[in-house]
């Protein structure tokens, strides 16, 4: 059923305290839930809805009268109650059964342990409630369970323990802090747990605890540094100190997403948890801290104040996601994270925005919540929140954030409460910036210069365009805060001031003359407006060259006069190193999609390589070209089957133009000096990804070699190199990659990456083969991202094949993962949606996939995003 956000309407009734009696048995788990609830005086409706869904309700009592069977109210939904008076208890009492919860939503059976995941609407496959964001209540939990599960958890303070008879034994749980379901969380299992502390800014200790299955308590000292790190930043950076006397992780196999902040007792997908330098990657790490972090600062937004509808899931995701992000460049380099996260927005959600799925930050409509977890919700609502953060100024956003809290906590509210209380804050109208809120798609900004030597100055006229989506909203201009500076001939900067030119467009600047400075920030919101800047005394405008969008100050897609040899310059000298590395990611598109050699461009990447004041990781960055998505972006109609062999034919090309640098860089002492860290390793592993890709024999051997390193960044980047490679070394390497980790199932699932990601060896009858290993679970998450997913997003060789193949074996794969998974069905089904960018035979090929899964359709949720597509 479509839900609209304009049919908002308040619970009829609140629940002022929720008590839980939750008794696990092997074959079944009983249920019962006591709710004191008040009526809503903000509501005139008088059902109340519990919710349930594959549960069976065994009794129903208001206030302790029994209610007869024949009596139920029950339907589709759940429960629906009316006639209640203004106050009362209402107790149910359910069945569920996690062993055959193949959806991972509710409370369901990994790996021997139960666990729950509750959001968005997860709770109402384990017991009848509210289960609406709205409704925040005070839980008190009882779990009981056979003595062989020892651990008992779930949110808040651990009250009381004891026996229950039977071999049986009981825990109680009181989390003082009102939360609505979905931050609901339960696990009972028997794990090891690694323990630490640590101590508030006030003084308070608070115990830390990560649970595992066993065997894997040596895999959890980084996620609990990282944990630390987050704590103490968050009240550095926002005086926000936790507010329990215990807060912990559980890390499982089987879960449909990165993690969960359900409040004090995170449960995360195990490969978020579970690192080290041996069997993760440095990336790995990286996400690890980032997801830790993101998970834990979720305990004040999101956690604290929450979302009053699903409409507002930006709310919490889009500025938890800006707070992770603000963490991790703190906690690296700013301007890698700023490159990374950029390149990570471009290659997942600008595609969107131009996908048949495409909705605003805050969308209007939905079929199935499940659906709207997108890189828009995410990425993109942290873009938003940057560019608040950024107008507003470090110290105004802070004040902003303190007026949010000092209002909102303990309640569940809208992005529109959110907005107000930055505008309140600094006394400043933010009203403009609810178009962000409420368009989609990616608006372009166009900049074109002229440029009076005569008189000293450059005017750039700005225009902005937000293209027609699937959403149909709105496409009116937006506030975009533009960052901007200019470089002189020499490579420095060049100091400008700010003038009004003549005429009507001249915006809020016209005849205030503004000081020299090196850089500006303008707010272009309007169509079109002109700026003019003119030039110090010392300064020839001749030769300047402007650098635009610096820190990719908003989210749009920059249309720029820049001549090749200009972008050189601001590759080679730029001091915003965003823009420098986005000028070589513009200039390598460039010669992807013409399929022309450019000298100059190895000449720059030498350059790069030679400047002894650029960082490891960012020289690897930069050698790093733009994904297949991100240059489907700029063709039309897009051949990734071409652009593939392009961006592979560009990668052998530079290897062979860097032979020299490769060769000193692979060179013993260097590349030891390079193993050591972790910027070093990346530019190690770009040298070989050119070399092997050259087909330059001494790469290849050394690929072949590290692929046996015992640091997994090492490892797994050599055998990247060589996946693409029709050699003996790349068929070695995975057999020995598959033979040192095979007991190691999270290991595997890089081995499964790399085996679905290869262009030579990666055909569907190896995929095949792959979902049959002894290593492969269908009925997990990871695993089958690991195969198909890699297969969609990394082989599109064999993806988009012309004879339509890849396209029939995912249809295949997902009406399959359907029946068991339907969440995780809907999100990977998204590539074949795209089809609007390639050519009318692909086309044809993913609508007819597309409309036999639409037939064989048993899910909502997969329906809904097959629907949106036809």
């Amino acid at each position: 059923m479509l839900k609209l956000r304009s049919d908002y309407l308040p619970p009829s009734y609140l629940v002022q305290s929720a008590h839980l009696d939750i008794v696990i048995h092997d074959d079944h788990t009983m249920v019962t839930t006591r709710l004191a609830v008040t009526r809503n005086p903000a509501s005139r409706e008088d059902v109340f809805l519990l919710n349930g869904r594959d549960i069976t309700l065994c009794a129903l009592s208001i206030d302790d009268t029994v209610i007869d069977q024949a009596d139920w109210p029950l339907g589709d939904a759940g429960l629906a109650l009316g006639g209640l008076p203004d106050s009362c208890v209402i107790e149910t009492q359910s069945k569920c059964d996690p062993a055959s919860n193949t959806a991972l939503e509710g409370l369901y059976l990994s790996g021997g342990m139960y666990c729950t995941q509750c959001e968005p609407e997860g709770f109402r496959r384990i017991g009848f409630y509210p289960d609406r964001p709205d409704v925040m209540s005070e839980f008190t939990v009882r779990i009981e369970a056979d003595k062989t599960y020892p651990q008992l958890l779930s949110n808040g303070n651990l009250i009381e323990t004891g026996d229950a008879g039977e071999g049986r034994h009981f825990a109680k749980w009181h989390d003082p802090h009102p939360k609505p379901s979905y931050l609901f969380a339960c696990v009972v299992g028997d794990l090891e747990c690694a323990k630490d502390s640590f101590v508030t800014a006030s003084g308070r200790k608070v115990d830390l605890h990560i649970y595992v299955e066993k065997g894997n308590l040596a895999l959890t000292g980084h996620a609990m540094d990282s944990l630390k790190r987050s704590m103490k930043w968050d009240e550095d950076r926002f005086g926000l100190e936790y507010d329990l006397d215990l807060f912990q992780i559980v890390a499982v196999s089987h879960f449909n997403m990165g993690a969960m902040e359900n409040k004090g007792l995170n449960i995360f997908n195990s490969k978020y948890v579970l690192a080290d330098m041996q069997t993760a990657t440095d990336a790995d790490l990286h996400n690890v801290e980032a997801i830790v972090a993101h998970e834990y600062f979720h305990n004040w937004t999101g956690n604290r104040v929450t979302c009053r509808d699903w409409f507002q899931l930006t709310l919490k995701e889009g500025l938890t996601v800006f707070r992770d992000q603000s963490f991790s460049a703190d906690m690296h380099d700013e301007g890698v994270q700023r490159a990374s996260d950029v390149n990570r927005l471009r290659a997942a959600q600008f595609p969107e925005d131009r996908s048949p799925t495409a909705h605003p930050i805050r969308p209007e409509s939905y079929v199935e919540i499940n659906n709207f977890y997108t890189a828009t919700i995410y990425e993109k609502g942290a873009e938003i929140i940057r560019m608040l953060a950024g107008y507003l100024g470090r110290d105004g956003f802070r004040r902003g954030m303190d007026l949010y809290f000092e209002r909102h906590d303990g309640a569940a509210v809208t992005c529109d409460d959110f907005v107000a209380a930055l505008a309140d804050a600094n006394d400043v109208d933010l009203s403009a910036f609810d178009g962000w809120y409420r368009q989609a798609g990616t608006p372009s900004l166009s900049v074109t210069r002229h440029v009076n030597e005569a008189e000293g100055w450059i005017e750039l006229s700005f225009a902005q365009e937000t293209p027609d989506t699937a959403a149909k909203t709105p496409r009116d201009p937006l506030p975009i805060p533009v960052r901007l500076g200019f470089l002189a001939p020499d490579g420095n900067s060049a100091a400008m001031s700010l003038v009004g030119p003549a005429g009507d467009n001249a915006g809020d600047d016209a005849g205030n003359d503004s000081v020299l400075a090196d850089e500006h920030v303008l707010l272009v919101d309007s169509a079109a407006v002109t700026k003019r800047f003119k030039a110090g005394p010392d300064t020839v405008v001749a030769g300047v060259t402007p650098s635009i969008l610096r820190g990719f100050s908003a989210p749009v897609i920059l249309k720029d006069d820049l001549s090749e040899a200009e972008r050189l310059h601001l590759m080679a000298h730029d001091t915003d190193m965003f823009n420098r590395w986005d000028a070589a990611q513009t200039l390598a598109s460039n010669v992807i999609i013409s399929g022309k050699s450019s000298p100059a461009l190895a000449t720059a990447y030498q350059a790069i390589l030679a400047d002894d004041s650029l960082l490891d990781d960012f020289k690897a960055d930069v050698l790093n070209f733009p994904g297949i998505t991100v240059l489907e972006s700029r063709t039309s109609p897009a051949d990734p089957v071409a652009l593939f062999h392009s961006r592979v034919g560009l990668q052998a090309n530079l290897g062979r133009a860097l032979a020299p640098q490769i060769a000193h860089y692979l060179d013993g002492d260097i590349y030891s000096r390079l193993c050591a860290s972790s910027g070093g390793r990346a530019l190690i592993n770009q040298m070989l990804l050119l070399g092997v890709a050259a087909n330059d024999q001494q790469a290849i051997e050394i690929a072949g070699a590290q692929v046996l390193h015992d640091n997994m960044t090492l490892s797994q980047g050599a055998l990247r190199a060589l996946i693409n490679s029709d050699t003996p070394e790349r068929v070695s390497g995975l057999a020995a990659f598959h033979d040192r980790w095979q007991d190691m199932p999270l290991v595997m699932e890089k081995w499964f990456q790399m085996e679905s990601m290869s262009a030579i060896g990666g055909t569907i009858a190896r995929l095949k083969e792959l979902m049959v290993h002894p290593a492969f679970d269908p009925n997990n998450p990871n695993k089958m991202r690991s195969v198909i997913g890699s297969f969609m997003a990394g082989n599109p060789a064999r993806f988009y094949a012309v004879d339509g193949s890849g396209f029939e074996f995912i249809a295949d794969c997902l009406i399959d993962l359907d029946k068991r998974n339907p969440q995780v069905a809907a999100r990977m089904v998204l590539p074949l949606t795209r089809m609007s960018a390639y050519d009318q035979s692909r086309q044809a090929q993913m609508k007819a996939c597309l409309a036999r899964i639409q037939q064989n359709c048993a899910s909502n949720d997969l329906r809904e995003v097959v629907d949106k597509a036809l």
